[in-house]
């Protein structure tokens, strides 16, 4: 293989003055001699200074784009600026409103405290009138059970045309015989008759004195515990021709003592107890003759026995 020698550098030219001549250098003589060369008459003259670089000059921008693009910005500012504009009243108006809402809100939670206050008095007086009301109520049932104290009602005696109070006076003394009763005129205070569900139009009696009235309920207890099923009291023994129907004596009750006893004979019938009836205005449970008799006051007394079943 044939070997590659890179030669020497070359030393560096002196001048003439003893120096080293560098690349780029020009020398003096030689800078004089191309000056006066006459190849070159009119070449310039070089500037000792090469190191020196000229800056390329650049044209003016076009003065329609300026134009062009301040007319953008002008047209871009107004628009921004009614945007602003509408922005900060949009901004002042829900300000505006947002206070409105505020004194409303305000408003309605005064009222509502207010309303709450009100409210709670009104559930106390409402509490207080419910008392009253109660304690009334009470009252007059006490006074519609004093009145009626010396009343019973007969049910199932036929209706007769052009029925008279003599009529049924007569009727009352004929029952009262059938039970060993002598009724007399000055016995009976009143007696109509009364329009019912069932169309029997119950006749009531209002004796002068509660005592007769007793005497008349234990005459029909003790008729119709001497007698059989079948001929307990009816229509025949008070000689009415037709056909056979009971005839039941009871206590003249309340409309309230009414309803009460009605439940009471239907809580009896589902939980088999023996016995419910009234006595003196009042109803009365027993569930055999062993167990001891429960006086029903309310709706309630009937629930709390229907809970212990």
């Amino acid at each position: 293989m044939p070997l590659k020698r890179t030669p020497p550098a070359s030393p560096l030219p002196e001048t003439s003055a003893g120096t080293v001549r560098r690349p780029g250098m020009i020398d003096k003589d030689c800078f004089e001699t191309i000056q006066h060369c006459e190849s070159m008459p009119d070449l310039p003259s070089i500037t000792v200074n090469m190191s020196e670089r000229k800056k390329r000059k650049h044209d003016g921008m076009n003065p329609n784009i300026t134009s062009f693009i301040t007319d953008i910005f002008t047209s871009f500012s107004q628009d921004q600026g009614k945007l602003f504009n509408e922005l900060n009243k949009t901004i002042m108006d829900i300000k505006e409103q947002n206070e409105e809402l505020k004194k409303s809100v305000d408003m309605m939670s005064h009222k509502y405290d207010e309303f709450l206050s009100r409210i709670s008095a009104l559930e106390l007086e409402r509490k207080e009138d419910k008392k009253i009301i109660s304690q009334l109520e009470e009252k007059i049932e006490k006074m519609e059970q004093k009145s009626r104290c010396a009343a019973i009602e007969i049910r199932n005696i036929p209706k007769t045309n052009e029925e008279t109070k003599s009529n049924l006076c007569s009727i009352i003394k004929n029952v009262g015989k059938v039970l060993n009763l002598d009724l007399i005129d000055s016995d009976i205070k009143d007696i109509y008759r009364i329009s019912s569900k069932d169309l029997t139009n119950p006749i009531v009696v209002e004796f002068s004195t509660v005592i007769m009235k007793e005497k008349m309920i234990k005459g029909v207890k003790l008729f119709n515990k001497s007698k059989m099923k079948g001929d307990k009291l009816n229509t025949t023994h008070l000689k009415y021709a037709t056909a056979a129907k009971p005839v039941y004596v009871s206590e003249t009750l309340t409309q309230k003592t009414q309803k009460l006893f009605y439940l009471a004979r239907n809580f009896a019938k589902n939980y088999n107890y023996n016995f419910c009836w009234t006595s003196r205005g009042a109803v009365y449970l027993r569930k055999n003759e062993n167990s001891s008799q429960v006086r029903i006051n309310s709706q309630s007394d009937i629930d709390n026995l229907g809970k212990f079943k």
